[in-house]
């Protein structure tokens, strides 16, 4: 048993923080713990999840897991009969690596993991939950101290900024007042008890940036949040150096300003890969369809607004029949040029492969095969299928004439071994400042402007800083290394296949 030794461990979650912006921005006033970082201290990329989600990736730094191991390969799944249902991490079946600091004694505060919902079962942590859903404390003393500074997590503005209800700037200055309560309740309670290890995350990044990271104006929005988060690396260091103590700092991917949206869905629907149904197919080439836009503005009502909620927490037979009375009934398009297309959209019977859940620079493909009630590709043309679409999407380009797909890997090997979710056969992925876009669809292009949730989204390389007394090897590291370096700081052994990234 590991026993406590006067050693601490400070981390620090930034969601979606990437290295070349934060050298972008190191110089401005406020940013000065940043600017630190890069000079004295190491900082480098930190390799993400196929494909670099929050769901996915957060889980895996908790953990040292694969997510074919922890089996959250995003924030959903895709089952046999076509519906697509919410997936959390259960840190309970696959516990983060301060459960094993428990187990040997260690006092632990984790404030806002990000993707971790469920209260621990153990003792020996002072726990609050993080995004996706509001905020819960642990303990009594947790929740008042909660309540006292009117907090309950990342602030719920999503809709509000989708719908032009709240500014970039009116959500900037929510965003610092929510990274500023969590470093207050973080500080208060530094102050009031002896930690071993402390962990708090800030996920608003991640949210600001989807938003505005795109637009001329970006700095005004970002910078802020930033500034804020540095305020907090500040009192953590200055903690730490007095400590002998070690800080690292981590992103579960980073983020890039977005061009244009590449339909995917719509290029498989193009070159004969995927078929819509009959309903659907002639509700969108009809030149004048009056009873559409009622019927297409409800149904997407259900799927995107407050009442999607209410459907990812439904019994997953009640969403089955949900999806299937939704497709029945209200199989319409658009009246404009876009129509949000649903998996129920698309006649299985007669498709080979479909784009889903991941809807950024790596998609998710899968074949419609014998996994599926409808699938109709046999084992023996699957790689056939592979085959052909990697071979005419490699064609594709944009208006400049430059090739957009730069790669593709193998999802099912990656996934090797899953047994919660059916894995995707495929990832592929664009090129620079372009993402992809599996819902919208339009007869008369493939490419679309980001909507205002999109001038920002995801890149794979992440971030890891570290200031200490000695030094960590990061060439290379990756998400599966943070669990096993947190250990091994305390001398305990993981079970995992990621690195020590810790100087010998």
């Amino acid at each position: 048993m590991a026993k406590t030794t006067g050693k601490k461990l400070y981390l620090i979650g930034i969601d979606a923080a990437p290295l070349w912006l934060l050298e972008e921005l190191k110089d401005r006033k406020g940013m000065e713990p940043f600017k630190d970082l890069i000079k004295h201290g190491q900082i480098g990329n930190l390799e993400s999840t196929l494909p670099p989600m929050t769901g996915s990736a957060w889980p895996t730094i908790y953990t040292g897991l694969s997510p074919a191991g922890h089996g959250t390969p995003d924030f959903f799944v895709i089952k046999r009969d076509y519906v697509k249902d919410v997936v959390y991490y259960d840190s309970n079946e696959h516990p983060p690596f301060w459960k094993s600091f428990a187990d040997n004694g260690l006092k632990s505060l984790v404030i806002t993991p990000a993707t971790d919902i469920t209260l621990p079962e153990f003792g020996n942590v002072d726990f609050i939950s993080g995004f996706p859903l509001r905020s819960r404390a642990n303990s009594e003393r947790l929740r008042k101290m909660m309540s006292k500074h009117n907090f309950d997590g990342e602030p719920e503005i999503e809709k509000g900024m989708t719908e032009g209800k709240i500014s970039n700037s009116e959500a900037s200055r929510i965003y610092v007042k929510s990274v500023a309560k969590r470093s207050e309740i973080a500080k208060e309670l530094l102050k009031e008890n002896e930690y071993d290890f402390v962990y708090v995350c800030f996920t608003e990044t991640d949210r600001i940036q989807h938003f505005t990271l795109g637009t001329k104006e970006r700095w005004d929005y970002i910078l802020p949040v930033y500034v804020e988060i540095a305020k907090f690396i500040a009192y953590i260091e200055e903690r730490a150096i007095k400590e002998n103590a070690i800080v690292v700092i981590v992103s579960d991917h980073g983020a890039q300003p977005m061009k244009e949206k590449f339909l995917l869905n719509g290029w498989l629907i193009e070159n004969g890969f995927l078929v819509l149904k009959e309903s659907v197919a002639k509700s969108i080439s009809a030149a004048s369809n009056p009873g559409a836009p009622k019927t297409y503005e409800l149904r997407e009502k259900i799927m995107r607004s407050g009442l999607r909620k209410t459907y990812d927490k439904m019994p997953y037979q009640v969403k089955k029949v949900t999806t299937g009375l939704v497709g029945t009934f209200l199989a319409n398009a658009s009246s404009g040029e876009y129509t949000r297309l649903h998996l129920f959209d698309f006649d299985m019977k007669k498709s080979v492969a479909f784009a889903e859940v991941s809807n950024g620079p790596f998609a998710t493909l899968w074949i419609n095969d014998g996994r599926f009630s409808s699938g109709i590709v046999k084992d023996s043309r699957r790689k056939k299928v592979i085959s052909d679409i990697k071979k005419k999407l490699v064609q594709a380009r944009n208006s400049e004439g430059e090739k957009l797909i730069v790669g593709f890997k193998d999802a099912a090997e990656y996934y090797k071994g899953a047994k919660t979710f059916i894995p995707p056969d495929l990832f592929i992925e664009i090129r620079k400042g372009y993402t992809m876009d599996i819902f919208n669809y339009s007869p008369s292009t493939l490419f679309m402007k980001p909507e205002h949730a999109k001038s920002g989204d995801h890149i794979r390389d992440g971030i890891i800083g570290y200031f200490g007394p000695t030094r960590l090897n990061i060439h290379n590291a990756s998400v599966l290394d943070i669990a096993p370096t947190m250990l091994a700081y305390f001398g305990i052994r993981s079970s995992t296949k990621g690195r020590n990234l810790l100087s010998r």
